[in-house]
């Protein structure tokens, strides 16, 4: 059975939380500031799950959300940027892994000038992505449902 736009969204911001904790959890490897992002080691993954399993916090963490999560990182932009920079590859603790492929910045630089092509495809519609609409808090949409109610009942 597919999953609801819903659930959707709901492991998407799940992922989304999970990949500020491993940012938190392991600064030397994972980052949100771009001069400082490194490609990630070959087979990191099996290595975060091994040290993720040791630690009390995040042992239960579920396998989608570890792969989600690298996912989300590894297709950002400034990742890719990092790939084709050739920046050496990184461990957990932020040693230097290996040498970036020719391949691997080969895949980075298709990647990137897909999103690109995107990019600029939703920019000459004029347009971008659409965002959901902010629903306002419970008190305030509480407030707003009363007074559509009083303006209704007060129009008869």
């Amino acid at each position: 059975m597919p999953a609801t736009d819903s659930q959707k969204r709901e492991r998407a911001r799940r992922t989304r939380e999970f990949l500020d904790q491993l940012i938190a959890h392991y600064p030397h490897c994972f980052t949100r500031e771009r001069d400082a992002m490194h490609p990630l080691a070959i087979g990191i993954q099996k290595d975060l799950r091994r040290d993720l399993a040791g630690d009390e916090a995040f042992r239960d963490t579920p396998g989608w959300l570890i792969r989600q999560a690298l996912a989300l990182y590894t297709r950002s932009p400034a990742y890719l940027d990092a790939t084709l920079a050739g920046r050496p590859r990184i461990n957990l603790d932020g040693s230097e892994a290996g040498a970036t492929s020719e391949e691997a910045r080969r895949y980075a630089r298709e990647r990137r000038e897909e999103q690109q092509r995107r990019h600029a495809a939703r920019k000459k519609q004029g347009r971008r992505a659409p965002r959901p609409a902010k629903r306002p808090a419970a008190p305030e949409l509480h407030q707003h449902k009363l007074e559509e109610l009083a303006k209704k009942f007060n129009n008869h």
